[in-house]
């Protein structure tokens, strides 16, 4: 064979192998898709990829193996938008091609899941309520959210696209709520079971002692604090009191106009569908005198500062246990009363003014937290701060500028066990004897301080346990 020829041959196979070799070399493909995306959650569940860009000559494109409704705005562009739904795991791909070949190299995308939230956990019973306000967190980053009644008869919600709405049941029923949050083709509940209780209204706490100004006289204010259930409508009226005005009869915190030292009775009335329910508040503004409550019995008390303490401008009144040796008494009231003058005490209202005979130990049971016995000082400096001899009496005395209204209430000289011996009551609407806390250990007498028309003076120690006089409580000025 002509050498020239086999030499030609061998030139043309190896350009053609050349030529295969530097394409071959070209097609070099390393697809970049960057970092993944895990646990996002945003606006639109979306998030913006950054892949690295395909070399000239090559094509990107963006593929969804794993995933459900997951779409690219460009599945060409490597910084393309990838939307996604919540609690939905993908697996994105990034491939680049040239002609039959490619590589793609593949990233994680996860976003969080509906996460619904009822914050007005109503525990097992609406107690005194037919109705919530129903609260669940807002739905956020596009999300809807819907209440639904999926258990419980007769009950209705109003505004159940809003996170927050009333739900309306009827009385003493069990329901059970949903609350969906939905985004795309997902949808998470969470569910809240309660039982309704009789409608109940709630006027608020009565106060009887409301302090505002320093001024007796002025026009006094305050602010209502009752109860609205959801979905239900409420009414304020005013049925006793001198002044007072309900600004807004309508609204549970209205502010309430008055006068000092005037009691107020009114009503606070709820309406839900055919329930209807009526509570009753009382208030007083502090003028001359405060007023404290016994939260043993109920009982109201009127009080005055003088100096730096809190005098009870009435006498005690509280039916304590009899102890050892604590004793209290109505005067006349005893199975050997011998009347010396006056007359048994028996009604509500006599009981109320004069209050019960305490011996010395009765006194010290019956105290109530925060208050104590006045000491022989505590009266002194009463009398003194009131104008002595010339002037405290008429201040002192019922209806006097002071406030404290000491009335006479008399003494009883108790038999205890001597059976031959009568229970002595006297000086009743004479005068007024009040038990101090100057109790003598040596004798067991204890100084009471005597107040009459005549004037204020002090007994001779009298037998502790034997003895029964009024009782004014005093506490440091609060």
């Amino acid at each position: 064979m002509n050498n020239k020829i086999i030499l030609g041959g061998l030139l043309i196979l190896s350009v053609i192998f050349n030529s295969c070799l530097k394409e071959s070399e070209e097609i070099v493909l390393t697809p970049d898709a960057g970092n993944s995306f895990i646990d996002i959650e945003n606006d639109g569940y979306v998030v913006t990829l950054n892949a690295q860009p395909a070399l000239e000559g090559q094509t990107g494109t963006w593929r969804l193996y794993m995933g459900e409704n997951g779409r690219f705005e460009d599945i060409h562009d490597p910084h393309s938008k990838f939307y996604g739904e919540p609690g939905e795991v993908y697996l994105l791909g990034w491939e680049l091609s040239v002609g039959d070949n490619y590589k793609a190299e593949t990233i994680n995308v996860s976003f969080k899941p509906l996460r619904p939230v009822i914050i007005s956990e109503p525990g097992d019973t609406i107690y005194n309520n037919i109705s919530l306000k129903l609260e669940a967190e807002a739905p956020k980053y596009g999300a809807t959210g819907n209440w639904e009644i999926i258990d419980g008869n007769g009950g209705r919600i109003e505004n159940t696209d809003n996170h927050i709405a009333d739900f309306i049941g009827i009385e003493n029923e069990p329901y059970t709520i949903r609350w969906s949050l939905s985004y795309g083709s997902k949808e998470e509940s969470v569910e809240v079971s309660f039982h309704t209780d009789t409608l109940r209204a709630n006027a608020g706490e009565d106060n009887l002692d409301i302090i505002t100004s320093s001024s007796e006289n002025d026009v006094k204010y305050y602010n209502l604090n009752a109860v609205l259930p959801a979905g239900a409508t409420g009414t304020w009226e005013l049925l006793d009191g001198n002044g007072g005005r309900v600004y807004s009869n309508t609204d549970p915190h209205s502010v309430f106009e008055g006068l000092a030292d005037s009691v107020y009775t009114m009503t606070w009335t709820v309406r839900i569908d055919l329930y209807e329910s009526v509570d009753t508040l009382q208030l007083r503004f502090r003028g001359k005198w405060g007023t404290w409550v016994d939260p043993r019995d109920n009982q109201a008390y009127r009080f005055v500062k003088i100096g730096k303490l809190e005098w009870m401008a009435e006498n005690f009144n509280y039916a304590a246990p009899w102890s050892q040796y604590g004793r209290n008494w109505y005067y006349g009231q005893t199975s050997r009363a011998n009347i010396i003058n006056g007359r048994p005490v028996e009604t509500e209202e006599e009981r109320k003014f004069y209050g019960r005979l305490y011996n010395y130990y009765g006194a010290l049971d019956a105290a109530p937290e925060g208050w104590r016995l006045p000491t022989r000082k505590d009266f002194d400096e009463l009398h003194v701060l009131l104008g002595g001899k010339l002037y405290a009496h008429d201040k002192l005395v019922l209806g006097g500028e002071s406030g404290v209204d000491l009335n006479f209430a008399g003494l009883l000289s108790y038999s205890g066990g001597y059976l031959n011996n009568r229970d002595n009551f006297g000086d009743m609407d004479i005068s007024g004897y009040f038990m101090t806390a100057e109790f003598i250990e040596s004798n067991f007498g204890v100084y009471i301080w005597i107040f009459s028309d005549s004037g204020a003076s002090y007994a001779a120690p009298l037998h502790a346990y034997f003895h029964g006089a009024s009782v004014r409580y005093v506490r440091d000025v609060q």
